[in-house]
């Protein structure tokens, strides 16, 4: 008897054919809303390696690459290494103080305590880092990139590039 449900378990495809089979493939439709399904985003290969620059500065290039990189390259890829950081850095700060501002104002309106906060949101201080992801904020790579476009990072013509322009 063993020996006979172990053989028709061998014969058997061991996928799951059940209600919720094709939760894995297709995601899971809860109030409309897809969830689980991966979502990419349409950036060209030299436009990605142009954004994770400006983000991660010079460790996007291998040990070998920077070796062979001259030293005023790699000084400009530091400064809008930097740049980009301070930028962002700044603009997630803007973005904490516009939410606490909300949710002071929706839970205590009218008190002292909301009224100094609420005086206080524009202040922002560039020395401060902000260590709170873009995730827990609800920052996309698009606003991201839309963001470097315009404080000038990232080049106008960001979204038109396909490939590295050569040299002429």
């Amino acid at each position: 008897m063993a020996q006979n449900a172990q053989d028709t378990l061998n014969k058997i495809d061991h996928a799951y054919s059940g209600k919720f089979s094709d939760h894995q493939v297709n995601g899971n439709n809860i109030s409309s809303k897809r969830y689980g399904k991966v979502e990419y985003e349409s950036l060209s290969e030299y436009q990605s390696f142009l954004y994770n620059r400006a983000l991660f500065g010079i460790s996007v290039y291998s040990t070998e690459e920077l070796k062979n990189m001259r030293w005023d390259k790699r000084k400009r890829i530091m400064k809008v290494h930097k740049r980009a950081q301070i930028v962002l850095n700044i603009w997630k700060q803007q973005i904490v103080n516009h939410l606490s501002t909300h949710l002071f104002t929706s839970i205590f309106p009218s008190t002292p305590l909301t009224e100094s906060i609420i005086n206080t949101t524009d202040d922002i201080d560039p020395d401060y880092v902000n260590r709170m992801s873009f995730k827990a904020l609800r920052i996309t790579k698009t606003q991201i990139v839309s963001k470097l476009v315009a404080e000038g990072i990232l080049p106008p013509d960001f979204y038109e590039l396909k490939t590295n322009p050569t040299c002429k």
